[in-house]
């Protein structure tokens, strides 16, 4: 291999790239990039074996090639020149880098045991808004959950119609979801009404990233169906999918409410922070007292003391106090795009949907807290 390279170019793609190294393996090899040759560029390759990248960047190949190296020493060497040419070269397992001002060489390894990422089928891959695609990410993923104790949780389920996609995110606690409509209209596999993605959320949350200077992402299922690729422009991310039965989420929506508040977003999330200080230390619990027009908000630590703040509020229904982790409410109000935000409540124990109301597409579930008397 012998190619010529940009400084600048090479750093960025290697930024990206380290993400989705391995930290800890069994195989030292997924302690690796992989640089190849192809088709006049160079790409860059990685994966965990749950998460996998191939980079794309410009370069002047003057012979075609491979080889593996070790991510850390690789990244940390090329962050710290200057910006400018880098001619690479390799001769007998040895990696030399030459700069305007330094020269070292890197061992390698052969690529021929670096585990292959599989390609998406054109014919069947689906085209997105990236743009749409990684704000409704944001809405969504916060909602699954962080450990692996129900692994299922931890993904995001993603169902295809026609031309509509539903996205649901839950930890057993509270639940996103929300809807888009497709740009374009797809074709389902045969005889098939919809198609189900169970994709891990940080998969997504890695897509999110990735896509927010982008305008289109194709994506499509592998040939085995086990893993999920990702295409924008001059990288493909591939992610693995899980199995198993997620749960019934359409039980836990409230279908009616007997209570209907609505109030400004930026007053309850002042509001929130400011019961936040208490709740800390006392089980991250809030109160919510709603009656006539006010809504009081209120937390007690008995080592601090106690707080309440009374908001105007628009009450439809009957009274009534509830509680919940202050988190949750503080993270569904971080992605709420509008100014005001209802909650449709029915008693202090069963699940409220949060709206943001200018949002319609958009629905969070929150489970309240047993109030302690």
């Amino acid at each position: 291999m012998k190619l010529s390279v940009l400084q600048e170019n090479l750093n960025l793609a290697l930024t990206v790239v380290s993400r989705f190294v391995a930290a800890k393996s069994q195989l030292p090899l997924l302690g690796h990039i992989l640089f190849s040759t192809d088709s006049g560029r160079l790409k860059l390759s990685a994966t965990n074996l749950e998460l996998g990248i191939n980079y794309w960047l410009g370069a002047k190949i003057d012979l075609d090639g491979s080889f593996t190296v070790p991510n850390h020493d690789i990244a940390e060497f090329i962050s710290y020149l200057s910006p400018g040419r880098l001619d690479l070269s390799l001769v007998d397992n040895l990696l030399e880098i030459v700069s305007s001002t330094a020269s070292s060489t890197f061992s390698t390894t052969p690529s021929t045991d670096f585990p292959l990422l599989p390609l998406i089928d054109s014919k069947s891959a689906i085209t997105l808004d990236a743009k749409i695609l990684s704000e409704v990410i944001d809405q969504i993923t916060f909602a699954a959950a962080t450990d692996d104790s129900r692994p299922i949780l931890t993904a995001v389920l993603c169902r295809f119609t026609s031309d509509v996609l539903f996205l649901v995110a839950t930890d057993g606690f509270r639940l996103s979801l929300k809807q888009i409509k497709l740009i374009t209209p797809i074709t389902l596999p045969e005889k098939s009404e919809s198609l189900t993605l169970l994709i891990p959320a940080r998969s997504l949350q890695e897509v999110a990233k990735l896509a927010k200077t982008s305008q289109q992402l194709s994506l499509g299922v592998s040939s085995d169906s086990h893993q999920l690729i990702f295409v924008l422009e001059d990288l493909e991310l591939v992610s693995r999918l899980l199995e198993g039965d997620y749960p019934d989420y359409n039980r836990i929506i409230p279908g009616s409410y007997a209570t209907k508040i609505t109030l400004n977003k930026e007053d309850l999330s002042q509001a929130v922070k400011i019961a936040s200080v208490f709740a800390r230390q006392s089980a991250n619990v809030i109160k919510l007292n709603i009656k006539n027009s006010l809504i009081e908000i209120s937390a007690n630590a008995p080592q601090i003391g106690k707080n309440s703040v009374k908001l105007d509020a628009k009450l439809i229904g009957d009274p009534l106090e509830i509680a919940f982790n202050y988190k949750f409410i503080t993270d569904f109000l971080a992605v709420c795009r509008g100014s005001e935000i209802s909650l449709e409540l029915n008693d202090s124990l069963t699940p409220v949907r949060f709206q943001d109301l200018s949002d319609s597409d958009f629905t969070h579930i929150i489970m309240p807290v047993r109030i302690q008397d």
